[in-house]
């Protein structure tokens, strides 16, 4: 390996404090391409079918691409490999900020942790300087007050770290990379909970090898040229993820919203809310284009991290609160705990709707508000963090665990596959690669589909055709993909939006839209060529992406976790109203779909995977 990999691996067992170092497999990164795929390979490796989520023998593996540490825009990518608690499944997670960078460059392409700690424990490493150092003082707070205590101690680290919710095994629980970058929704915190590590705190002083350094330089000149030229550029720096606020709107109001509606919440949450809020943007090495917040909140003149404004703008819109401030610091509430914001609000809707229909009485709330605003949401995260009272531990432990408490019959007031929630309600947004993904992906719902072109509503099928094949997909299958009866065939390109998934998690690169736009597979494969000095085609590069999304699926089948759990939720079939959101599904360009197209497109997609 010639660059861009360190070619080590770190491997830290917790309960002997035993430290150890291994040299990478070569065939890891020739097949896999490193970061993601390599994670899956490790996994396969370090772990056994069957093993409990919370069980010392689930391994938890982080990995950074060949990319990750290096100049090339948006790698900043860190993927982490565990069986999560929430829904059983093998998942790979991604977060961003400076972990993954550090890892590189102290010298380490993947960190393998396994075992638990006999009790609270960080794993502080610099360079070639790994320690277990005993962490007491730290169980209990919040991950804001951790991470801010571990810098003041270890300038210059960048810290991933677990707050109360993940110390009390809940399911929906997540770590926080830099108090500003989420990793593991599905609960990841858990599983670092149940193995007494609060935080793993990286530094590195070395940097990461190029095998043509000249020939990436002309490369990253062409990409900062483009984005030079960037029509958006100005908006995007300057307002993030809320600067698209109008493609996002539509999506956040209640089912049967006015006009009137929309601008009262554009006046809340909007880009004009968000400008009274910001105090700075927040980038990750190498992005050209920041995409975190600090946040001023001006009652109590506290500041908060996030990981987008545009995460409190969904809250707020889906709970009806007061306005920005409100929304943000209720985020904030959550982040702290280290909760998901987005299990943790669809509980709420769901806690709402068995009122409405009801199944659920307030005097039976255990003093859990139910009533739409900031106040469930705050209640509940508490609540499920502490798992106090019957419902804040039945949901503490996902889904399960409500179904248990309330009945299965509840489960019409869910949208969930394979016991998770949905992010996208495709009656709203259309059955675009991200609405499809949610059913096929192997771990739940996810955003792992965002790359493809039906990100962006409302583009002709021509725009369409041409950015899908800068995703590598071939003539033939372009074919396949724009064909009758529905003229875009989303089932076939979510398999070709899993492989660009696949590709950018692999080498390191963000997928975010703001950063994927400027990329496409021929850049890749020179930019991979650069690096590494691996020269590959399109076809054989893309050919290894699909290679590692196939091994992630085969890891869930090994669970029991196969096709067959592959099911639209009912909810979707239904034109009714569900937490807050309805309609008619339907196709990315408008047109009604029925139960029998959506068993059509599933059945194109196993046909595209197995081409």
């Amino acid at each position: 390996m010639k660059g861009g990999y360190t070619g080590r691996v770190l491997v830290v067992e917790l309960d002997s404090g035993e430290i150890s170092a291994r040299d990478y497999p070569p065939a890891y990164a020739e097949d896999h391409l490193g970061g993601f795929g390599a994670n899956n390979r490790l996994f396969q490796e370090f772990s056994r079918p069957g093993t409990d989520p919370l069980s010392p023998d689930n391994p938890v593996i982080l990995g950074a691409g060949p990319f990750v540490g290096t100049a090339v825009p948006g790698a900043s990518r860190v993927m982490a490999n565990a069986r999560l608690p929430l829904t059983g499944a093998v998942a790979s997670a991604s977060g961003s900020m400076g972990l993954g960078a550090n890892l590189k460059w102290a010298g380490w392409d993947h960190l393998v942790i396994r075992g638990a700690a006999p009790s609270p424990t960080m794993l502080v490493i610099e360079d070639d300087k790994v320690e277990l150092v005993p962490a007491p003082g730290l169980w209990g707070k919040g991950i804001l007050e951790t991470t801010r205590s571990l810098w003041e101690g270890y300038p210059g680290f960048s810290v991933l770290a677990i707050g109360p919710a993940g110390e009390n095994l809940a399911h929906s629980s997540l770590a926080m990379i830099d108090a500003c970058a989420t990793l593991g929704r599905g609960g990841l915190a858990a599983v670092l909970g149940s193995k007494n590590l609060k935080a793993v705190l990286v530094k590195g002083n070395g940097g990461v090898r190029i095998a043509d350094p000249e020939g990436l330089r002309k490369l990253l000149r062409g990409l900062f040229d483009r984005l030079e030229k960037y029509d958006m550029r100005q908006a995007a720096a300057e307002l993030g993820m809320i600067g698209a606020w109008p493609m996002y709107a539509a999506q956040l109001l209640p089912y049967g919203a006015t006009e009137e509606e929309l601008q009262g919440v554009t006046e809340r949450f909007g880009p004009t809310a968000y400008l009274r809020l910001k105090k700075r943007r927040i980038s990750c090495p190498s992005c050209f284009l920041a995409d975190k917040d600090e946040l001023l909140l001006p009652s109590t003149g506290e500041t908060v991290y996030s990981t987008s404004f545009l995460n409190a703008a969904i809250i707020g819109c889906a709970l009806g609160m007061r306005d920005a401030e409100e929304a943000a610091s209720t985020l904030a509430l959550l982040d702290d705990l280290g909760l998901d914001f987005m299990t943790l609000s669809w509980q709420a809707a769901y806690l709402l709707e068995l009122r409405e229909h009801g199944i659920l009485r307030g005097e039976e709330a255990e003093g859990i508000p139910l009533e739409r605003g900031a106040g469930i949401l705050r209640e509940l995260a508490l609540r499920v963090t502490e798992r106090r009272g019957d419902i804040g531990d039945a949901l503490a432990n996902g889904w399960k665990g409500a179904l248990s408490l309330f009945g299965e019959d509840t489960r019409r007031y869910t949208m969930l596959v394979r016991g998770q929630d949905c992010l996208y309600d495709p009656r709203v947004s259309g059955l675009g690669t991200m609405e499809f993904e949610q059913i096929v992906s192997p771990r739940g719902p996810t955003s792992a589909s965002a790359g493809s072109a039906t990100y962006v509503p409302g583009l002709p099928e021509e725009r369409l055709r041409r950015l899908t094949e800068r995703m590598g997909v071939g003539k033939e299958a372009l074919e396949r993909i724009f064909s009758p009866p529905w003229g875009l065939n989303v089932g076939r390109l979510t398999r070709y939006s899993e492989d660009w998934f696949s590709l950018f998690s692999s080498l390191g690169i963000c997928n975010r839209f703001q950063v994927n736009r400027f990329y496409h597979a021929g850049l890749i494969r020179d930019l991979l060529a650069a690096v590494t000095g691996m020269e590959l085609s399109v076809e054989e590069m893309m050919r290894r992406a699909a290679a590692s999304w196939e091994l992630y699926r085969e890891l869930n089948a090994a669970e029991g976790l196969g096709p067959e759990e592959d099911r639209p939720p009912e909810a979707w079939f239904s034109e009714k109203p569900l937490w807050g959101r309805g309609g008619r599904l339907h196709d990315y360009f408008g047109n009604p779909l029925t139960r029998e197209d959506v068993t059509l497109l599933l059945r194109s997609y196993y046909e595209e995977r197995e081409s």
